[in-house]
This record gives structure tokens, sequence and C-alpha cells, in this order.
């Protein structure tokens, strides 16, 4: 973290439903998780007020989206002298079959932000990518 008003995605990584064990293939059309590990320095999370992840799936092969972005809008308790650390989990819904043929390789992007008061900060990742199987 570069300072303690700062926030950042550490790591985006997608995952089986439920699960945090990073996936290297999904089936075409399933659902899925993207896992968002997230870091909101001490300063920051004094004032903060809530905290968004919005998450796109892209099929790289294809270049194009895969469904739509889904995001994950939370309140955030504030707390003094503490960074906030926290693992947020964006669930992809699945029937996105007609956007990616077997083969296909997907990554997913991300940005996150911060709302603290009149600050906002953004931050964004990407995961590795994964094969449609």
């Amino acid at each position: 973290m570069s300072n303690d008003m700062d926030a950042n995605i550490k790591l985006l990584y997608p995952v089986d439903k439920n699960s945090f064990f990073t996936i290297d293939d999904v089936g075409r059309g399933k659902e899925f998780d993207v896992v968002a590990n997230v870091e909101v320095g001490e300063d920051l999370n004094e004032v903060i007020d809530r905290h968004k992840v919005r998450v796109g799936i892209v099929n790289l092969t294809q270049a194009k989206p895969v469904g739509l972005p889904q995001i994950l809008d939370t309140p955030v308790t504030p707390a003094n002298n503490v960074p906030l650390l926290a693992e947020l989990r964006v669930p992809i819904p699945g029937g996105w079959d007609a956007d990616a043929e077997v083969g296909d390789v997907l990554q997913a992007i991300a940005s996150y932000t911060v709302i603290a008061g009149v600050n906002t900060d953004f931050s964004t990742a990407q995961t590795v990518t994964s094969v449609v199987s």
C-alpha cells in the first residue's frame, strides 16, 4: 500500500462457486465466483462509508465481454487506527453460453472503489487467464 489514505485490490482470482481454489478452466456458461483481496489504509478506513467491486469477464479469444459486469456494493463501518483487510466475493452467474466457445480464454477484470465522505479512491486488477471447458 502506498500510504494510509489509499485503497487497493491486492489480488483478484477466479474460483469455483463457494470455494477459494483458483480455477484453471470453467465450464461453458457455468457460474463461478471472483474473489478480490482488498486493503484500505488506516486513515481512509477511519472515514470509510462503503466500498464497491465491479467485475467484468472478457473473452480474450473473441475480444468481447462475457455476460454483464457484476457489482458488489456494501456499506462499511469505519474503524480507528487499523487498516481494512477483506476478501470480497463477486458471484458470476451462469447462462453466458452464447459469449464463449470451448477452448476460449477468459480473464476477469475489476475496479475497486472506496467512498469515504468526500474522498473516493480507485484501484484496478486483473486475473490470470482461464480456459472454457
